[in-house]
């Protein structure tokens, strides 16, 4: 064999064993042999590696970062794991699974993170301190009726969890608690009454009024965004808006 024809079949060969140990070189991720300990009872694992834009919100807010366990002011794994593991323990009853011991406990409701209700830790009594959400008739207290709340029938509907009626987006009355209580950009598509009718009688010594009802209806479209501004689209004519926030 000339020695053209051994470097081409020298060549031939290399592509051959490139093909068969490069695919299975390559799919080896570098880290992916070197494990998290999860034998503490606290939360080992970096949320952040995975959740970032969450940690920066967090990092950014007052609230819920000086969990026990963790740096005071300042977000980090403890206060992920006080409200999506011991917060759903302790308030709604779940079991997650536990690395310690030798071979650790599986999860049943939920592995390592659940998905929770506000109320798991804002009930009555609130666990951990959390302050108790009275005021919906829903928090447990036996004073609490919720019988003038405002947004009461928002927070029953949350709380339904229906998917007929795609009420089952969060868990509990989160969507009526991040609604107010956080900077999601929301959207409404509201029906409102036009008019107030009643009956206005003079009886010769003075008026009575009966007979209220709300008449007709019309169609507003708010929006407010993440900077707490906002604008409105009234039966698809009119527009109004307030601040210099866009949206979402």
């Amino acid at each position: 064999m000339s020695v053209s024809g051994r470097v081409l079949l020298g060549i031939v060969i290399l592509l051959a064993v490139g093909v068969l140990v490069l695919p299975s070189t390559v799919s080896l991720f570098a880290g992916q042999h070197d494990w998290y300990n999860i034998d503490n009872p606290e939360n080992d694992i970096p949320c952040q590696k995975c959740h970032a834009d969450v940690f920066d919100e967090l990092s950014n807010s007052p609230y819920h970062i000086n969990f026990s366990g963790g740096t005071a002011n300042q977000a980090d794994e403890a206060d992920c794991g006080a409200c999506h593991q011991a917060a759903a323990v302790v308030g709604g009853g779940l079991t997650l699974a536990n690395g310690s011991g030798a071979f650790g406990s599986p999860g049943k409701e939920a592995h390592a993170a659940a998905s929770i209700s506000c109320m798991w830790c804002h009930g009555y009594p609130g666990n951990f301190t959390a302050p108790t959400a009275g005021g919906f008739g829903i928090s447990g207290d036996p004073a609490d009726t919720g019988a003038y709340a405002a947004h009461r029938p928002w927070v029953l509907s949350a709380m339904a969890d229906n998917p007929a009626n795609n009420t089952d987006l969060l868990t509990g009355p989160n969507e009526a608690c991040i609604g107010c209580h956080t900077h999601v950009a929301v959207r409404i598509n509201w029906t409102h009454a036009v008019s107030l009718e009643f009956n206005a009688t003079n009886t010769g010594t003075g008026w009575t009024t009966e007979n209220y009802n709300a008449n007709g209806t019309a169609v507003r479209i708010v929006w407010g965004n993440a900077e707490g501004t906002g604008g409105l689209l009234y039966n698809g004519t009119t527009t109004k808006s307030w601040g210099t926030g866009t949206w979402p």
